[in-house]
């Protein structure tokens, strides 16, 4: 076995946003740093969406330019009903003013290489196809030993003063420590691909991500993101419960695949979908995420926190988890420094603060979740255009939806969980029916965000792109 003879400040598990946003802020500190990271960069991942509160951090780690020549811009946000009629086009720009309001489609495996990468030219030390076996803590050698095999089964020790779990959904000291709980009445499975030769219509041309409601007894939906000008990322989330009993079905039926089966019979269920879908074909084989949703019921501890999906994962509606990761890393990174500084500035944050702001972002996403598979509140396909057409009463939360929708996690909780409550109040719901119900026009209104679609896609246009 091979032994690191150096004490590390900080040993970080995963290199996915949460652990190369951390090691790279820490970095910069001044802090020596390793990630271990079991795969080999690029490699595939689901989770294409990115929002514009992401936009800041993206300027902080200093990869914004390299972003706007890699990857499409996404306006806004189109939520699409059953049957494909109603349609809600939620546009950032319209209380967003400022470049951040055109946030990002891109590759993640591009997208997450990048950050790796910029967190090695930050001054980290990152050990790919290092896979970590076990975490023991307060040894004699040090706060932290990391054993863990390289890809040649070599095994390695990895001294240091803290740990930051980021290892994503494999959750390592969560399942090390039987930590991993459920959550509740979120139990849901994701089938996605990759899609070319497809006609894109209108809204794709504008860069909008397609969020397609799919039925309420499946507890469903599905995304269309336009990655490329040429290729869209299509997924599909279903209830496990039914996801199960299809299997069952299909399987029965004689059906050998029946994962592609069940993500093709979904898709085209839809109106929208199988118009869309017509002539198109798939450019990759069908990635199937379970497992959802869970959370840790311990996040920190003396020498240990865990950031990211390591530590919660809800649904991906709104496409929130790459926002909730990198913003996680960034508050603990910086409460981790003030921690081994000694810091007792007024703006002092300790880990337990980092985590009251970071749990109140998590809690506050989850009932913004549970208000869209609620079918007895609003849909979002509807509510854009209700919203304008209540009296000026409503203008305060119309806004703050779109900065929700747009990110808004982590402040002003307060406003955010009285505006998620107005939406479930019977007379907000009843007014709100009969205004779609008195303006069918609303079926037929398609809104553009107004975005050159030449910006949109100027990256997958351009020859230096990655594919």
């Amino acid at each position: 076995m091979e032994r690191n003879e150096q004490i590390q400040d900080v040993i970080i598990i995963g290199g996915g946003p949460a652990g190369s946003t951390a090691a790279t802020y820490l970095a910069r500190m001044g802090y020596q740093v390793t990630l271990l990271e079991k795969d080999k960069f690029p490699r595939d991942h689901v989770g294409e969406s990115l929002l514009p509160f992401c936009y800041e951090l993206f300027e902080e780690l200093d990869v914004l330019e390299d972003m706007k020549k890699r990857f499409a811009r996404k306006p806004g946000v189109r939520f699409v009903g059953r049957d494909g009629g109603a349609q809600g086009t939620w546009c950032f720009g319209r209380v967003i003013k400022s470049p951040s309001a055109l946030s990002f489609h891109v590759f993640r495996a591009d997208f997450d290489d990048m950050l790796l990468r910029n967190s090695a030219k930050n001054g980290a030390t990152v050990l790919e196809e290092m896979k970590v076996r076990k975490v023991t803590f307060d040894t004699p050698e040090a706060n932290v030993s990391v054993e863990a095999t390289d890809a040649n089964g070599e095994a390695h020790t990895f001294n240091g003063r803290y740990l930051i779990d980021a290892s994503g959904r494999d959750t390592f000291l969560a399942r090390q420590n039987k930590w991993k709980r459920s959550i509740e009445d979120l139990d849901r499975v994701a089938f996605s691909t990759h899609w070319v030769d497809v006609e894109l219509d209108d809204s794709l041309k504008d860069g909008l991500l397609q969020i397609v409601y799919l039925g309420t007894e499946k507890k469903g939906w599905g995304w269309v993101n336009p990655i490329r000008h040429d290729r869209l990322s299509i997924g599909i989330v279903l209830n496990n419960d039914y996801v199960k009993a299809q299997r069952k079905l299909l399987t029965e039926n004689g059906e050998s695949d029946w994962k592609a089966a069940l993500y093709k019979k979904e898709l085209f269920a839809s109106e929208y979908l199988q118009s869309l879908l017509a002539k198109a074909k798939t450019a990759m084989p069908i990635i199937v995420n379970g497992n959802y949703s869970y959370y840790s019921e311990k996040k920190y501890g003396d020498n240990f926190v865990m950031i990211g999906d390591a530590a919660s994962f809800l649904d991906p509606i709104f496409a929130s988890g790459v926002y909730l990761a990198m913003n996680s890393a960034r508050l603990i990174a910086k409460s981790v420094d003030h921690m081994f500084r000694g810091y007792e500035g007024e703006d002092k944050l300790t880990i337990e603060g980092a985590y009251e702001t970071i749990n109140g972002a998590y809690g506050l996403m989850d009932k913004f979740i549970r208000l869209f598979y609620d079918p007895e509140t609003i849909d979002f396909a509807q509510l854009g255009h209700a919203f304008q057409t209540f009296d000026s009463k409503l203008e305060f939360a119309y806004a703050l939806s779109y900065y929700l929708v747009a990110g808004d996690f982590f402040h002003n909780h307060d406003e955010y969980h009285q505006l998620l409550d107005k939406l479930r109040d019977p007379q907000v719901v009843a007014a709100y029916k009969r205004i779609y119900m008195d303006n069918p026009v609303f079926e037929e209104e398609v809104i553009s965000c107004g975005v050159d679609r030449n910006v949109i896609f100027a990256a997958s246009l351009s020859e230096e792109t990655t594919t």
